[in-house]
């Protein structure tokens, strides 16, 4: 029976199952009413014990079209890919989450297995369970339901390559219809190291409405309509990245020099001490704030059994207080290096649209603009206002579980619904004329269709959020 495993759930009150692949680990996660917890621990441990891969063919289809969808079919999708690969030199970190296209079009049946075996199994998952329940009962439950699974045969392979140093600058200039923008990164350190920590706050000094990358570019000088920096701390390795969008007539290369000017005063002068402590008070806030949630709590503690184990959750809020001005100083010496570093330039191509030709396009945070640009589009194909209606409806039903990072997007998006609803329920708006998209469906038609799920990806989807190997289908006597 298709689609039996979610149904299961579904009916003894469960919702949200979903999974998404980082870097480093791949998590599978439900929300399921306390007095479930033993079918849920029936559930996954059985599918955990006796897996099928009835759709696997179909399943990789998928995998192919959200690839297209998510990098293919976005104006820097492919660009931003090729980056990561020029920067992570030797790792593993080179590869994209989702896989190469090529990767994709050699999975089998038998190496979906192969990698089953060797990498879901006891010795190599973390179970986490957040919210209404008595310890002493659930280490039962557990112990008797996940008790049954032996261990892999076959040991999952220790990481050998590594991330290797940098010798020289790398430059790759990229031309297509994006609003300008420039991404300088570098080589730092991996999750743990003490200097990991001064690199986060560095990023905290840089950012936000009060940080030195608004008042400056934004504010200041207003050659960008973003700014951004970031420390990405990964289980073997780590990158600090500088990123804006220009604003106006400005350019890339003048918000890279704007970047270098920032950096040159982090070297030279220590942080204020009063800059530093104000930043100190939101950090901690933000720290507390993110506990309040069951889901935000769940994927912390996933992140940080993976990497240092799940005490980093309770030690890393004292580590970064315990940063002073002078470890922010030292780290801005330390990693910021010509050498170490490696700049993207994106510059539109002659002929190609503005972003503020859509000022609400414009005003979305420059990651989620590309993916927003090619949905709207995909929203304008649609002549059907009732389907319409029903992604509207579906987008209301979800607008309190949507996660805040991903409000201003869903936002957008419904707005675009309801003007496009508009447009055609006062007679105007005919599609214009497009391939199809397959031999079954117009392309007008698909959007359509599919109005319900894009809502909802909108609403809630990271930029990598598919799991890098087939999901494992449902226990035997189930199906998927």
């Amino acid at each position: 029976m298709k689609d039996e495993f979610d149904q299961i759930y579904t009916k003894a009150g469960g919702s949200g199952m979903n999974a998404f692949t980082s870097n480093d680990l791949t998590f599978f996660f439900i929300n399921v009413p306390s007095n479930k917890f033993e079918l849920w621990a029936w559930m996954e441990s059985d599918r955990l014990m006796d897996s099928v891969f009835r759709e696997f063919y179909s399943e990789r289809d998928v995998v192919h079209e959200e690839r297209r969808l998510r990098t293919e079919s976005t104006p820097t999708g492919r660009f931003q890919e090729q980056f990561e690969a020029m920067f992570w030199i030797s790792s593993g970190y080179s590869w994209p989450v989702i896989g190469w296209t090529s990767d994709l079009n050699s999975y089998t049946m038998d190496g979906a297995m192969e990698y089953w075996n060797t990498y879901y199994r006891p010795n190599n998952l973390v179970g986490i369970i957040v919210g209404d329940f008595k310890p002493a009962d659930v280490k039962a439950k557990i112990e008797q339901y996940f008790g049954r699974l032996e261990t892999g045969k076959v040991k999952p392979p220790q990481v050998v390559t590594l991330e290797t140093k940098q010798m020289a600058e790398q430059r790759m200039n990229a031309e297509g219809d994006f609003q300008p923008e420039v991404d300088v990164r570098y080589h730092t350190v991996a999750l743990g190291h003490k200097d990991g920590y001064a690199l986060d706050m560095m990023s905290e000094i840089l950012n936000g409405r009060t940080g030195r990358l608004y008042k400056t570019m934004i504010e200041g000088s207003s050659i960008a309509s973003s700014a951004r920096a970031n420390y990405d701390g990964r289980k073997y390795a780590g990158a600090f990245s500088f990123g804006a969008e220009t604003k106006g007539d400005s350019t890339p290369e003048q918000l890279e020099q704007a970047w270098y000017g920032e950096l040159k005063k982090l070297q030279d002068e220590l942080v204020p001490e009063r800059e530093l402590q104000k930043v100190k008070n939101g950090v901690a806030a933000d720290s507390y704030r993110r506990l309040q949630n069951n889901f935000s709590l769940l994927v912390q503690l996933a992140f940080a059994e993976n990497s240092l184990g799940w005490k980093e959750l309770n030690a890393m809020p004292t580590k970064l207080q315990a940063v002073t001005a002078a470890d922010i100083q030292r780290v801005a010496k330390t990693y910021f290096d010509v050498s170490n570093r490696s700049v993207a330039t994106y510059k539109r191509k002659a002929g190609a649209a503005a972003a503020g030709d859509d000022p609400d396009l414009a005003a979305l945070p420059a990651p989620m603009r590309a993916r927003a640009k090619q949905m709207a589009a995909q929203l304008m194909q649609s002549t059907d206002p009732a389907e319409l209606r029903q992604g509207l409806d579906a987008m209301e039903a979800q607008g309190a579980q949507v996660p805040a990072q991903m409000k201003p997007m869903f936002d957008y998006m419904k707005k675009k619904l309801q003007g496009r609803i508009a447009e055609l329920e006062a007679g105007g708006g005919a599609a214009p004329v497009a391939a199809p998209a397959d031999a079954t469906a117009p392309a007008a038609a698909k959007p359509a269709a599919k109005m319900k799920a894009k809502a909802s990806d909108a609403a809630t989807s990271a930029p990598t959020t598919t799991p890098a190997a087939p999901n494992a289908a449902a226990p035997k006597g189930g199906g998927q």
